[in-house]
């Protein structure tokens, strides 16, 4: 149920900071199982950009980094009013060691995580019956099938259970102003909260932080300034390891057959969900050509250049838009490439106007998660998203400049290395062989092959997937939280997200982030059931509203 400031007053078994997909399902989980849970966001009940200033961090764009108001969301569901609502499963081969991946290896194996994808698909509107494909017997690319969400907004999809359930208190507009941390206990003991014009304290038995990657390792970066030793300390792993994916493309595919065309374009299932198969290389593949994990898949996008027709002319024009997002800056070549289409547009008004209508159809009518127009040609593009290898100067850190509420301010070091470049071409060219192998199809790359690097670097750009800053491990040198979430140094402090991931792999983050909220939930309950006296009940101070303090400038911010 949603509620105002006087909800402080009480105490909770779980408070949980951040209400995206990952907080809202760890919310949601922990009450279904009877726990009190208290669920902080910073926003409104509508999902909004953020202003300049108004999330705590000045992340300008650059070449390889989205500007924060982008990838950023504050309010109820956070980024998934946004998102594109793929949902795709990690791979085995991501928790294992990799000779050619640096920094790879989880402390933990898939199948600790794989019995908890079902609940989260059904938390984000993706639940399918059976679908996981099974491994493909003796062939380099077996097919891996993604899934999308019905309602992409997570607070729209659980609308019902957020406003009626009697064990979560849904309390918005409340930011996190500092963690209150008892250092000879290793535990928080409260945080502090500006809400609505006051300061307040909430008390809990446990704490989740589920603010995005860079929200949470910014409140523990705070909470490090004051307590240095904190995290493995400044040499610390704490903000390290930024990660995100590689996404584009750089080639077409040309099926030889409509059958095979198909097999790879969507499907709704009994459910109403869409899927669609992509091609992945395997893991045998992967370790003998040194590959990173990355999955290809068909797309109209960009299928309009040097073509006259209307439809595919339209599409071209409204995926433009959408993609000024993503790579903030037109060269002369893409304004040049638009105007074309444009004018091939004007040239065709009665043809256009059909194939609007057509399109029209299909987007609310079939309702595909994205416009995919069967090609009588049986060339399409060919999109990828690859992992992104882990590098320890990748990292987020504190600058010496603070918000109102006395909190540093964040700032990002982020670039790919050589190695995410070449892997992602070496993959493009195992595919192109593969397919030729099995009269499959093949590629057509967009421009010569000395050049196709330089085309992939161009495209490299993300932010949106914070991964590997606050990552999992077993011990406090090399890690932030351990196999359950919990942080090492803290012994009431959980991180929900994909911040906790060790390496990046081919999959959106959304999903195995969500089915990690799931498992913590499943944790915290049997925490609290196994203490001898319940939670709520061991609360006795009810906490006024008091003027929060301004923190101390250090001396030393990196």
């Amino acid at each position: 149920m949603f509620a105002g400031p006087e909800v402080f007053q009480h105490g909770f078994d779980v408070c949980v900071v951040g209400a995206g997909p990952v907080g809202i399902a760890a919310a949601l989980e922990l009450s279904r199982r009877g726990m009190r849970t208290l669920l902080i966001e910073a926003g409104p009940k509508q999902s909004k950009r953020p202003e300049r200033n108004e999330t705590g961090f000045d992340i300008d764009d650059d070449i390889y980094h989205a500007a924060d108001q982008v990838t950023s969301a504050t309010g109820l569901g956070g980024t998934s009013e946004r998102w594109g609502g793929q949902c795709v499963e990690l791979d085995d081969i991501d928790f294992e060691a990799r000779d050619y991946v640096a920094h790879s290896g989880w402390p933990i194996a898939h199948e600790k995580i794989s019995p908890f994808y079902q609940r989260a698909r059904s938390l984000l509107s993706s639940n399918v019956t059976g679908e996981r494909s099974e491994p493909e017997s003796e062939t380099d690319f077996p097919a891996s099938r993604e899934s999308w969400t019905r309602i992409r907004n997570t607070a729209k999809a659980n609308r019902a259970e957020l406003t009626s359930s009697q064990n979560l208190f849904v309390i918005l507009d409340a930011r996190v102003k500092a963690l209150g941390f008892d250092p000879v206990q290793g535990r928080l003991h409260s945080i502090s909260i500006g809400c609505r014009g006051g300061s307040y304290k909430v008390c809990a038995e446990h704490y989740v932080l589920a603010c995005g990657g860079r929200g949470n390792t910014r409140l523990l970066l705070n909470l490090q300034v004051a307590y240095p030793q904190l995290f493995g300390g400044s040499d610390g792993p704490l903000g390290r390891f930024y990660m995100g994916h590689l996404a584009g493309q750089i080639a077409q595919i040309e099926f030889t057959t409509k059958e095979h065309a198909e097999r790879y374009l969507f499907k709704r299932t009994s459910t109403g969900t869409f899927v669609c198969n992509r091609f992945q290389p395997g893991p045998k593949l992967q370790r003998t050509l040194k590959l990173p994990n990355i999955a290809f898949w068909p797309t109209n996008r960009r299928a309009a250049f040097g073509e006259a027709d209307p439809a595919l002319s339209l599409l071209y024009l409204w995926n433009s838009k959408k993609a000024v997002v993503h790579k903030a800056t037109w060269g002369e070549a893409d304004r040049s490439r638009y105007y074309n289409v444009l004018q091939n547009v004007l040239r065709h008004p009665i043809g256009a106007t059909f194939s609007a209508l057509e399109l029209l159809r299909q987007k609310y009518g079939v309702a595909e998660p994205y416009l995919v127009l069967r090609r009588p040609d049986l060339k399409y593009g060919l999109r990828y998203h690859g992992e992104q290898i882990p590098s320890s100067s990748n990292r987020a850190f504190l600058k010496p400049e603070q918000d109102a509420d006395g909190q540093f301010k964040l700032e990002v070091s982020f670039r790919y290395l050589p190695q995410d470049i070449s892997g992602t071409l070496n993959a493009h060219l195992a595919l192109d062989r593969w397919l030729k192998e099995r009269k499959i199809g093949k590629l057509i790359f967009d421009t010569a092959p000395e050049h196709l690097e330089e085309h992939i670097d161009a495209q490299a750009k993300d932010g949106y997937h914070q991964i590997g800053l606050t990552k999992m491990g077993v011990d406090r040198k090399h890690a932030v939280v351990n196999h359950n979430c919990r942080i090492i140094d803290i012994v009431n402090l959980y991180i929900a997200g994909s911040c906790i991931f060790p390496t990046s792999g081919q999959a959106n983050p959304t999903l195995p982030a969500v089915a990690f909220a799931v498992r913590l939930a499943d944790h915290l309950v049997t925490e609290i059931r196994c203490q001898s006296t319940p939670a709520a009940l061991s609360m006795s101070s009810r906490l006024e509203p008091k003027v929060a303090s301004s923190l101390s400038v250090p001396r030393s911010i990196c």
